[in-house]
């Protein structure tokens, strides 16, 4: 099959390919197979009508438009496969030119994203302020296990004081009604910890089981529910127990409760080790992004705003399934945070644009590079998986859907392009922003993975980050067969078939 590309302009092109008598005749072929169980003929069974009389039934054309579609997929793809630049982000239009005497001429009008110009992304000095352990951080770790493993019991007559822990029911009103959220039964609340707003606490400090408080508190004028915001509230409090906490000391025994070591010191080391290997994985994404955002500063690329629109859905798509995971409507979010969801969605468009700039941009060097994961990488990867999961090479490959091994093959070929960046570019790491040099040259990894930032905040994900985790797909080798059946519009605008 035979195709050209043309540039309709900076953000559309079109791909215009013609096809031989055979090549139609066997689509042709192609689309009876699929389809002729479809058909019921008097005098035939069902599935096993001859072609010629399917199409003096329904007419000559009745395959054509699968045909066409089918040998519009194999141009699209062929012309994706070989022409790794172009880079599409809506569905294709499909459209007939001409069809005489069994040759088809058609094309495919695609929304593409320009090429980016790249600018120097080899022999750069980037700086970089990463982590540096510090002891502190394994008595942070030992602090944080001594609160959980921190428990209550119940003393009989005892009086509460701030530090004990009081179970109670409640009902808030304002104004002598109810308010919604304002009650609740069998509440564990620890006096002192400033969980409620105002005196709350303090006021159920000197009371025994049993008794019943009236607590009144006014609800600061910023209080996230607009309806109670700066009002003046009564709860009516019933203490069912106070409780007395126990804090573990931290020595030998809560190592073996906690961490099943023998001693402190196993357990200190432990952490030690595994605090060590996350500052070191953090540091290694805080030299790729340093290196990464000083690439996409010296690059340039024309985003069509339809691109950047698209990148922006996915960014607040991300930020409204976090917030559901929390319990959240992305609505009340921003009533809560004084803004709404239109302003929201603005504030994010800077981060969209820069995801999108640089998936572009490191898509685009790595076919400079001409970098690839080849076949015998992605079969030791598997394997490596395979083993993991206690299942054969060939097991664990039925697993895996087309989709699978192109995130798996993105992986690789990320890993790849990062250990490339780190190799060619020099990284000056500062520590808490001192200019004291710790790596030049910093060493690539070979499984370096961005790590992503999993806190809801007003911003949805860090955009260099995002950006390295969804970038290569489309480099991906599949990635060209996208089937025109299905994402092109295969309607015939403007044009006629003749025969």
């Amino acid at each position: 099959m035979k195709y050209t590309i043309n540039n309709i302009d900076n953000s559309n092109l079109e791909i215009v390919f013609t096809t031989t008598k055979d090549e139609y005749e066997n689509a042709s072929n192609r689309a009876y197979e699929r389809n002729k169980s479809k058909y019921d003929i008097q005098g035939f069974r069902k599935g096993k009508v001859p072609k010629r009389v399917i199409e003096r039934t329904y007419g000559d054309s009745v395959f054509f438009e699968d045909a066409f579609a089918d040998l519009a997929d194999t141009a699209y793809a062929q012309a994706l496969t070989e022409h790794r630049e172009i880079h599409p982000y809506k569905d294709p239009n499909l459209e007939l030119v001409s069809f005489v005497d069994g040759i088809l001429n058609a094309k495919i009008v695609l929304k593409v994203i320009p090429e980016p110009v790249l600018g120097q992304y080899k022999g750069l000095e980037v700086k970089a302020i990463i982590n540096e352990f510090k002891p502190e951080m394994v008595d942070a770790e030992l602090a944080h296990a001594q609160t959980h493993s921190t428990h209550s019991h119940p003393v009989e007559n005892k009086v509460s004081a701030l530090g004990d822990i009081v179970v109670i029911d409640f009902v808030g009103s304002t104004d002598g009604v109810e308010f919604e959220g304002g009650k609740a039964t069998d509440y564990s609340l620890e006096l002192g910890s400033h969980t409620f707003v105002d005196t709350f606490e303090e006021q159920l400090v000197g009371h025994k089981a049993g008794d019943h408080v009236t607590v009144k508190i006014t609800f600061p004028a910023t209080y996230p529910a607009p309806a109670i915001a700066g009002k003046e509230a009564v709860f009516e409090c019933d203490i069912k127990s106070v409780n007395e906490k126990h804090i573990p000391e931290i020595n030998d025994q809560l190592a073996k409760e906690v961490a099943d070591f023998d001693t402190l010191d196993e357990w200190k080391k432990d952490i030690e080790a595994q605090l060590r290997h996350e500052i070191e994985h953090k540091n290694q994404t805080i030299k790729e992004d340093a290196i990464i955002a000083q690439i996409i500063d010296n690059s340039k690329i024309d985003l069509p705003k339809e691109y950047v629109d698209e990148q922006l859905d996915m960014v607040m798509r991300d930020l409204t399934q976090r917030l559901a995971y929390q319990g959240m409507r992305i609505e009340d979010y921003a009533t809560y945070t004084g803004t709404t969801v239109e302003k929201l969605r603005d504030a994010h468009r800077d981060d969209a644009e820069r995801i999108a700039k640089t998936k572009q941009v490191l898509e685009a060097i790595v076919r400079a590079e001409k970098l690839d994961v080849t076949d015998a990488e992605l079969d030791a990867k598997i394997e490596e998986f395979a083993k993991i999961a206690n299942k054969t090479v060939a097991e664990y490959k039925r697993t895996m859907d087309q989709r699978r091994l192109d995130y798996l093959y993105s992986d690789l070929l990320m890993a790849k392009l990062m250990d490339f960046l780190l190799k060619e570019n020099t990284v000056i790491a500062q520590v808490d922003g001192e200019g004291v040099p710790k790596a030049k040259k910093a060493p690539a990894k070979k499984d370096a993975k961005a790590e992503k930032d999993t806190k809801t905040t007003a911003k949805a994900e860090k955009s260099t980050e995002t950006a390295k985790k969804s970038t290569t797909k489309a480099s991906a080798k599949s990635s060209a067969k996208t089937s025109t059946k299905s994402s092109a519009k295969t309607s015939v605008k403007g044009a006629k078939t003749t025969k």
